[in-house]
């Protein structure tokens, strides 16, 4: 095995088994604070962090990103990086401390002027620890994430089940947020130092890197912002409820995968052919993860919520399902962004996010005025068409990937996930045990997990060997089987 593909694959285990166990812990806060926390709670929790990130995200340089593309290791690039994000942390406390004084909600107001700590923290973290990230060694990154979860999550917990208190959701992000700042220093030794003396080659990549930013920013949390103004703070909690249980399926399935292909890529940039290649199979891998999980876990979604999070959250049941399966469809194209980040398109990203930005806000606001929460998913869905075919034209313009060979990619995931669909509801049909009540059972999520991933499993096999086994991710998994050993098929092809 080369190299690069072994560190690659070291790398990519790394990443699914920490992100794992960090949702874990993510999912296990989730279910115990919804017994504790009101729909409203959760709603003021949701104004307060949107505004947070839109401000977070509005003064974002994105050193980490010009950081870990370029190869350079000078004591100037790093200091400058650091001084860049002390710059922007406290810019963005200094707005957030700004917006809080006009705001009228005196519970938002605590929150904003509190929260405003979270970016003066996160711009003093180390500069250097990203050179982990760089060097795809996430072991260091893996023991960082890990200690500043299990921290939060015990100190949120415990404020919750004593106070029953939105408060608590805070206090574990500013725990988390302290933690991951000082490991950060303690697992790399570094004491940087004010500079701007490389501000023009960190700047010379995250121009339009902060252009895009701030786009993304605008269009992925406003959407709490606009239900709160719109339909209420109660409406606003069960929106953030069904956005934060939604994205468990896919979210930590396909950010481990993105967060390493950029440097991946990176190295291959140099060589288009070999990047085109590599950007096939990504697509492959991405759709073969994604679709069982959010078609899947739209199946069961009945039967999790009212089990794992209590009768309260109910309501989210027909969001999630609309939702989720096209969470699945938007992370098999998510692998697009690293790939166009290797390549420097920077300025094409930020127009291609203005583009689906404007859709997004737009479809998105005028289904939640006159549908209410249902209008606002099915807003979601149509900007996510929009946000497909975009990511096709810069494939196509960039790497001269057409729709067949993208198609030849994704569509055995996809065509895999609705047979899996068909043959549960085919089931629900022939078997007395109602598989999709209101009320929902553990015997109807087992029964659904284990037929639907055989299923899924099975048909997806199949449809590979009627292609004629083409390179991708079924190949690479029986060659793991096999001993680590290349299979013949894709030897003979190579």
């Amino acid at each position: 095995m080369p190299d690069t593909t072994r560190r690659i694959a070291k790398s990519i285990s790394w990443l699914y088994s920490f992100r794992w166990l960090e949702r874990l812990l993510d999912f296990a806060a989730i279910v115990i604070l919804a017994r504790f926390l009101l729909q409203e709670d959760f709603g003021l929790i949701a104004v307060a962090s949107s505004l947070v990130l839109i401000i977070d995200g509005l003064s974002d340089f994105n050193v980490e990103l010009a950081l870990i593309r370029t190869r350079e290791t000078s004591r100037e690039l790093f200091d400058t990086a650091w001084t860049l994000s002390c710059i922007r942390g406290l810019l963005s406390a200094t707005v957030m401390l700004g917006v809080a004084a006009v705001l009228t909600d005196p519970r938002v107001v605590e929150l904003l002027q509190v929260l405003a700590v979270v970016p003066i923290l996160k711009g003093l973290a180390n500069p250097r620890f990203v050179m982990f990230e760089r060097d795809l060694d996430y072991s260091r990154l893996a023991i960082q994430t890990l200690l500043a979860k299990v921290v939060s999550v015990v100190v949120t917990i415990a404020v919750a089940a004593i106070y029953q208190s939105y408060w608590a959701v805070i206090v574990g992000m500013l725990v988390n947020t302290s933690v991951m700042t000082g490991l950060s220093y303690l697992l790399k030794p570094s004491l940087p130092r004010f500079s701007l003396k490389c501000f023009k080659d960190i700047f010379s990549f995250t121009g339009w890197m902060t252009l895009s930013s701030i786009v993304s920013t605008l269009y992925m949390h406003t959407d709490k912002l606009i239900v709160g103004r719109f339909l209420g703070m109660a409406d606003a909690g069960l929106y953030f409820m069904t956005q934060r249980v939604g994205t468990l399926p896919t979210r930590e399935l396909i950010s481990p995968l993105r967060q390493v292909l950029f440097p991946s890529f990176s190295e291959m940039a140099a060589d288009r052919q070999r990047l085109r290649l590599a950007v096939g199979e990504a697509f492959s891998v991405a759709g073969s993860l994604a679709m069982p999980a959010a078609f899947g876990f739209a199946l069961i979604a009945n039967d999790f919520v009212p089990l794992l999070l209590g009768d309260r959250w109910v309501g989210t049941v027909p969001l999630l399902v609309v939702l989720v399966p096209l969470l699945g469809m938007r992370a098999t194209f998510s692998v697009v962004q690293p790939c166009m980040l290797a390549l420097g398109e920077t300025r094409l990203l930020f127009f291609a996010g203005v583009i689906y930005g404007v859709v997004h806000i737009a479809a998105f606001t005028l289904g939640t005025i006159y549908f209410g929460l249902p209008g606002a998913v099915w807003g979601i869905v149509a900007a996510g068409v929009v946000f497909v075919f975009l990511n096709y034209a810069l494939l196509q313009r960039l790497l001269g990937i057409g729709f067949a060979e993208i198609l030849s990619h994704a569509l055995r995931p996809f065509v895999s996930a609705l047979v899996m669909v068909g043959a549960v509801f085919l089931l629900d049909a022939m078997i007395a045990l109602p598989l999709f009540s209101s009320a929902g059972a553990w015997s109807a999520l087992w029964i659904k997990t284990i037929v639907g991933a055989g299923v899924y499993v099975i048909t997806q096999y199949g449809l590979w060997r009627l292609q004629g086994r083409p390179p991708g991710v079924e190949d690479r998994l029986i060659r793991l089987l096999i001993s680590g050993k290349p299979s013949v098929a894709s030897e003979s092809r190579r």
